[in-house]
């Protein structure tokens, strides 16, 4: 065993165990050449900016609006808009703005006070050039503002402004024209003519247009008569290219009119009216509302013309029946008559009925007739006798409509054998023309036949009634106040149906087989009362 004597090896410690440490940095800090650096930079950025306010301070203040000048196609119910780059008193604004053509409207605030609106009052006319104009003004920092003028033109919808009759009166819906009316249609503008599809009744319509292109004429001849509708179709346009986009309609109807001068009455006029070979022919037919034709004495029938509207000249008159007092009742209104029997007198006091007899500065004989059959009156003197001695009778117009049957027979003749007259229909009117023994009817005062828009054959119950005062062995009572049966001609068609009396004071009421309301259309309705 040896032992060795030399020392043992030392080994210097790891990093790991005691880490070395680093030299401490030294701090780095501005001197006064840094700050004078950056002090330079803000003061040149200070400089340069309140160089560039007081140079934008010294421009002028600027507007724009919201429609370019020269624009076109503008809304005629829009605003025109002024927007500035600084705040402008709406009282300068108001003082300076103007539109010409001259048009009211008012400006408001849109934004504060650096926007505002000019709106019009109206919408503006369209298809013409509006100038807006803005004088030189300043603005509230007294900053000046130029101004300016902006033209514009307005946009154009293209309508249909009139449907007129060839009178020239206006047609709205309601109202009636005659059969082969000529029509014309007027557009607001100058209209592309094949862009322009009319129809008439369902039927392409052959518009013949005047040089402007604006206007075009058609007509209703060949048409059925009855209810029609007249369309202008939409997308139709203008010479500038510009749409309609809504359609045109009005519904109206082909009726037959008694064109001569009316007096508008506040409730009906009944009026008494012969029928024998002496009275024929009668004045003033043909502006009545309805007629009721039943026998009087001896086979002679007798008429009651009832008026909504009377004309310059009625009559001959002659005295009431039984049954005249029943149709006073039922369409609310004045008899006029002349003279009366006993037995009508001794009717109308158990069951009054307002009447009006012979009297002077009313009723007057005229010497274009022989006597009885001369007794005439006027719608002027029609209407004053009912405001001056029955004025308290309660307004009332008889009711009027459009009919619009469906089924029905053809019925171009129809014979009434109890009152010896026939009735043919005439397809170029629409109307029914009557002859009665023999004798075709006529209005004296038109010197034309007479038109009849819807013949009703009423069936009654008839009383045979000995009065023995004057007027024959026996006098006829027809029943008004109950039921029975119709037969109904209008429009080349028959039909048949029902009356009914739903009120003694008021109208009858008819109906069709199939259940349909007959309404009696505008014109003369004639009611032949029979058994």
């Amino acid at each position: 065993m040896s032992i060795s004597t030399s020392p043992p090896e030392i080994k210097p410690p790891s990093p790991a165990t005691y880490p070395l440490r680093r030299p401490a940095r030294r701090r780095r800090t501005l001197g006064r050449r840094g700050w004078t650096a950056i002090g330079t930079v803000l003061l040149v950025v200070l400089i340069g900016v309140g160089a560039f306010l007081i140079y934008e301070n010294t421009l002028p203040t600027t507007v724009t609006t919201n429609v370019k000048n020269g624009a076109k196609d503008i809304p005629t119910d829009g605003s025109f808009t002024l927007t500035f780059s600084r705040s402008v008193s709406p009282d300068v604004i108001r003082a300076a703005f103007s539109i010409t053509p001259a048009t009211d409207g008012t400006i408001t605030s849109v934004s504060g006070q650096t926007q505002y609106a000019w709106t019009p009052g109206k919408p503006l006319s369209e298809l013409t050039t509006y100038t807006a104009a803005l004088l030189p003004i300043y603005d509230i920092g007294h900053h000046r503002v130029s101004g300016g003028r902006w033209s514009f033109t307005t946009i154009i919808i293209p309508r249909v402004v009139g449907l007129t009759s060839g009178d020239g009166s206006q047609l709205k819906d309601g109202m009636e024209i005659d059969p082969s009316s000529s029509l014309k249609v007027t557009f607001n503008d100058a209209m592309e003519p094949v862009t322009i599809k009319a129809t008439i009744g369902g039927q392409v319509a052959n518009l013949k247009w005047a040089e402007d292109d604006r206007s075009a004429t058609f007509s209703t001849a060949g048409l059925a008569s009855g209810p029609l509708t007249i369309q202008i179709a939409p997308g139709g346009r203008d010479q500038s290219g510009h749409i309609a986009a809504a359609a045109f309609t009005v519904k109206t109807g082909i009726y037959w009119h008694d064109h001569e001068h009316t007096v508008s009455l506040r409730y009906p006029a009944m009026i008494q009216i012969p029928n024998d070979e002496f009275a024929r022919d009668q004045n003033g037919l043909q502006a009545a509302d309805m007629i009721f034709e039943y026998l009087a004495e001896g086979g002679i029938t007798r008429l009651t013309a009832v008026y909504q509207n009377a004309p310059n000249l009625i009559g001959p008159m002659r005295s009431a029946r039984f049954i005249s007092l029943k149709i006073g009742r039922h369409y609310r209104g004045l008899l006029f008559q002349s003279g009366e029997s006993q037995a009508t007198r001794a009717r109308a006091a158990s069951d009054p009925s307002p009447q009006f007899f012979d009297t002077i500065g009313y009723q007057y004989r005229t010497n274009a007739r022989f006597v009885p059959d001369n007794l005439m009156i006027d719608g002027d003197r029609v209407a004053a006798a009912e405001n001056n001695f029955y004025s308290g009778i309660a307004a009332f117009t008889i009711p009027k409509a459009r009919p619009d049957l469906s089924g029905g027979s053809l019925a171009g003749t129809v014979t009434v054998g109890e009152h010896y007259s026939t009735y043919s229909y005439d397809a170029v009117t629409g109307t029914y023309q009557k002859t009665e023994e023999g004798h075709r009817y006529a209005d004296a005062s038109l010197k034309q036949p007479l038109r009849i828009e819807m013949l009703v054959v009423l069936h009654t119950r008839e009383q045979l009634l000995d009065v023995g005062d004057g007027h024959g062995a026996h006098i006829h009572d027809f029943d008004l106040d109950t039921s029975g049966a119709i037969s109904v001609y209008y429009k080349g068609l028959g039909y048949k149906g029902a009356w009914k009396s739903t009120n003694s004071h008021g109208p009858l009421v008819f109906t069709l087989d199939n259940g349909q309301s007959l309404q009696l259309p505008p014109g003369l309705v004639w009611i032949d009362v029979t058994q």
